[in-house]
């Protein structure tokens, strides 16, 4: 889960894949929800100050999101001689400034993500 810094929105995760954001000023379900990966997610994380927002999932994926919820990437797997390896993400952590997303997995192995072309 992530508290925004306007101190009433909210996200939150779950292994189930699905997010929903909150808004702590009404006393009601989520303002909207929906689903992030149908395989089980395992990590969340939120830019600081950037308005996107990563999942990861254990079926091998990172999805990078802008904060109305429209998909931007889809990082994955890919076989072959210079292929990516991704193992079951474990977590996820953006740099504090830069859009830089720093990727953690189960069998030991952490990977950096740019923006940049």
């Amino acid at each position: 889960a992530h508290l925004y810094q306007s101190k009433y929105e909210l996200l939150s995760g779950s292994v189930s894949g699905e997010l929903k954001f909150w808004d702590l000023r009404y006393n009601k379900s989520s303002v909207k929800t929906f689903e992030a990966h149908r395989s089980p997610m395992t990590a969340l994380a939120v830019h600081a100050f950037a308005p996107v927002y990563a999942t990861g999932s254990h079926n091998q994926f990172i999805k990078v999101f802008r904060q109305d919820g429209d998909q931007l990437a889809l990082i994955r797997y890919h076989e072959g001689f210079l292929g990516e390896r991704i193992g079951p993400v474990s977590c996820l952590a953006f740099h504090p400034h830069r859009l830089l997303l720093a990727a953690g997995a189960t069998d030991s192995l952490i990977a950096i993500y740019s923006s940049d072309k």
